[in-house]
């Protein structure tokens, strides 16, 4: 006997032991119920079948509301969940799916129609469930890429990706609508969770099931899984560098920084960051162009100042500190040029 539970719900006698002899027999473990109530009681009391199959019409409580009680327990929103209605019922079939539901099947259906049915919706959540494994790297700086065991992973949605660095950037947590406002602005709230569930249900494909959690209603990578993020560790460096003060520990911050962040992409939470870590990054590099000056590093100072201009064309600060370097160099025609240039840049923009 299969480990995997099937629990079948269904007001009709006939019905309810056809589906339990087709399931049995093909080697499945079946609960059955002819009372929808009684089935919610066992599944608030702990029971977690792997799927569950379910009549539409039943009196006292619909499929529909047994459909909504049920994924108000947190454990079984994931449970994949089968309506049974009848052949000339379309409006139920299309309710039915717009609340959620994984499939459903027309009776009278046949013992090929249930197994399938069953059969495809246990694998996608075996794939679901995939754990995580490897080492997971994420490069944010730059075009995007994310590798497990330093092989590049293809993503078939970007939206999924996006996603990924959403929650990065959120190791707080976040609802689903804080998502959706930020990846779909201007989606109306219903198309919006549509897209979200669609989406988290693409990353966990490519990165694994377990890779994101929920609890109280907010959306978390498992702490579980260690991903190194160059974003993080590039924070954690240049605090570090402003700390020790350490020209070793400023050029190990700035390595990090190889290119503006999720270059690609246009959504304005990204947008956001992309310009606080440029901003960050200028004040590293003045910070490190300061101090190189106070060790009489004149030569690192400006190397330093020349990449302040290269990251920020337009700072003042940039261009007068190389000017400045290169005048106590005793490169006066050198720092004239460089203000030159300054000038040039701010007429022509």
């Amino acid at each position: 006997m299969s480990t995997t539970l099937v629990m079948v719900v269904d007001d009709e006698p006939g019905t309810l032991k056809v589906t339990e002899l087709s399931l049995v027999n093909a080697g499945y473990a079946v609960l059955t119920f002819d009372n929808p109530r009684e089935a919610l009681g066992e599944l608030n009391e702990g029971l977690r079948p792997d799927v569950i199959v379910s009549d539409i019409s039943m009196p006292g409580m619909d499929g529909f509301e047994f459909y909504q009680q049920a994924r108000t327990v947190q454990e079984l929103r994931a449970v994949p969940f089968l309506f049974l209605t009848a052949l000339e019922d379309r409006g139920s079939m299309r309710k039915g799916m717009a609340l959620g539901a994984d499939d459903y099947l027309t009776k009278p259906f046949d013992k090929a129609e249930l197994l399938e049915a069953v059969e495809v919706r246990l694998k996608r959540i075996a794939e679901l469930r995939r754990p995580l494994e490897g080492v997971v790297t994420a490069k944010g700086f730059g075009h995007p890429v994310i590798n497990r065991d330093q092989e590049r992973l293809d993503w078939d949605s970007l939206k999924a990706l996006e996603l990924l660095f959403y929650l990065l950037e959120h190791r707080s947590g976040v609802t689903t609508f804080e998502v959706a406002e930020a990846l779909w602005p201007g989606k109306s709230e219903s198309k919006a969770s549509s897209s979200f569930h669609t989406t988290l249900y693409r990353l966990r494909k490519v990165m694994g099931g377990e890779l994101v959690e929920s609890a109280n209603r907010r959306y978390y990578l498992h702490n579980k899984f260690n991903i190194e993020y160059d974003v993080d560790l590039y924070r954690k460096a240049s605090q570090q560098a402003r700390e020790s003060g350490s020209l070793r520990d400023y050029e190990a911050a700035m390595q990090l920084y190889s290119g503006h962040f999720l270059i690609g992409f246009d959504s304005a939470w990204i947008e956001s960051i992309r310009l606080n870590l440029q901003a960050e990054h200028l004040t590293l590099l003045q910070a490190a162009a300061e101090h190189a000056e106070e060790q009489e590093d004149l030569k690192q100072a400006t190397l330093l100042y020349q990449r302040m201009t290269e990251h920020e064309p337009f700072s003042e600060v940039a261009w007068e500190g190389l000017a400045s370097v290169w005048e106590a160099r005793g490169e006066r025609g050198k720092a004239s040029d460089a203000r030159e240039r300054f000038e040039r840049l701010m007429t022509e923009g």
